[in-house]
């Protein structure tokens, strides 16, 4: 058989400082060195690249491509590289480039600014929407990480249905659901945390609904702290800032700043509760992280996440702060809750995995 010269962008698997879309190009790249050695890759990156991305089997080519401006490199520079020196396939985790030949295999993570266009800036909201309109109108083949994500592709895309293919996340084995009981407290006591609290990891922002999720836990017994770990976002972090210096509940909430990956799998374990309050997500790595590391979690009643968690998770309605409070309160007051949700998360998060979902992606990039 023919060897097919398949085409991968580094760029957001080299930031230094990653979130969700991030991850999941670094866990792609790293598993397909693991699972082909018969087909040529060419990595495309843009500057400095971090030595465990390079660290890679003969079959990978690592091209550096220069471009002064901090904008658009993927849109154009990267056009006129695989115009000039095509590829069999090009598999673009996020964003595509304006021309190129050959056969595009694009990611979306989500459509929110399509469905829920109120959470975003407005600069941002007009780039995603012309980014994603040129991704999913050039793609020959289309990975939806949901079916939620499929569906909403769909309605404002109608025609894509044929080119579709829906392929999970997964989380990283060697970094959660493998700390002890020991471990986990001396994290505590090194860092000063409570003995048992509430995390929320992610972007401190109006999309994460962390406005409601501030006012909610201000309606609880506020028997825990709330932890918030990640960095200011877009959109909102100001209105958010104002509802944490409520005198009422400032000093029970932990603002921690981004959380290294170094640190995050130990945050993660020693929290006694995760909760997720987004209105809207593509799919929500982190209940994979929370349930492998064996914490409980309270999270949106949205269907995306009923496709992640399943029955490990207790649900409220992100909309009623009333509804979200009563459910942390629960989960907070009652041990045995907390252990059933704990078990049934751990078989849950046994079903998801990176290398299974490099594997499927191959797969689909070769079809």
């Amino acid at each position: 058989m023919r060897e097919t010269t398949i085409g991968l962008e580094a760029t957001r698997a080299n930031k230094q400082y990653k979130t969700g879309t991030e991850w999941y190009a670094w866990h792609l790249l790293q598993e397909f060195k693991n699972l082909d050695k018969d087909n040529r890759f060419i990595v495309y990156y843009n500057e400095y690249l971090a030595g465990e991305l390079k660290d890679a089997p003969g079959n990978f080519i690592f091209k550096k491509l220069t471009w002064p401006f901090k904008k658009f490199w993927t849109h154009i520079r990267l056009s006129f590289e695989l115009i000039k020196n095509p590829v069999d396939k090009f598999f673009a985790s996020n964003a595509v480039p304006l021309f190129s030949r050959g056969e595009i295999i694009v990611t979306i993570h989500d459509l929110g600014f399509y469905c829920n266009p109120k959470l975003y800036h407005p600069l941002e909201l007009i780039y995603q929407r012309l980014s994603h309109r040129l991704a999913i109108k050039k793609a020959d083949k289309i990975i939806a990480v949901s079916e939620t994500t499929k569906k909403d592709i769909i309605k404002y895309f109608p025609g894509t249905e044929n080119k579709i293919r829906v392929i999970y996340h997964g989380w990283n084995g060697d970094d959660f659901g493998g700390m002890s009981k020991e471990d986990i407290q001396d994290y505590k006591d090194y860092h000063d945390m409570p003995d048992k609290f509430i995390l929320y990891i992610g972007r401190l922002e109006t999309k994460k609904n962390i406005q409601n999720l501030v006012k909610a836990y201000k309606k609880t017994t506020r028997r825990w702290p709330l932890v918030l770990g990640g960095r200011p976002g877009n959109h909102g972090y100001k209105e958010i800032e104002k509802l944490i210096q409520d005198p009422e509940i400032k000093d029970d909430i932990i603002l921690l700043g981004y959380v290294s990956q170094k640190n995050y799998p130990k945050l993660m374990a020693s929290a006694s509760m995760f909760v997720f309050p987004s209105k809207f997500e593509g799919f929500g790595i982190p209940l994979l992280e929370a349930m492998a590391s064996k914490v409980p979690i309270a999270c949106s009643d949205i269907p995306v996440l009923h496709e992640v968690a399943g029955e490990a998770a207790m649900y409220f309605d992100p909309d009623d702060t009333v509804d979200m409070s009563g459910v942390l309160d629960k989960l907070m007051k009652d041990a045995e809750l907390r252990e059933k949700y704990i078990n049934k998360g751990h078989d849950r998060a046994n079903e998801f995995s990176w290398r299974k979902s490099a594997q499927e992606t191959l797969n689909f990039i070769l079809e």
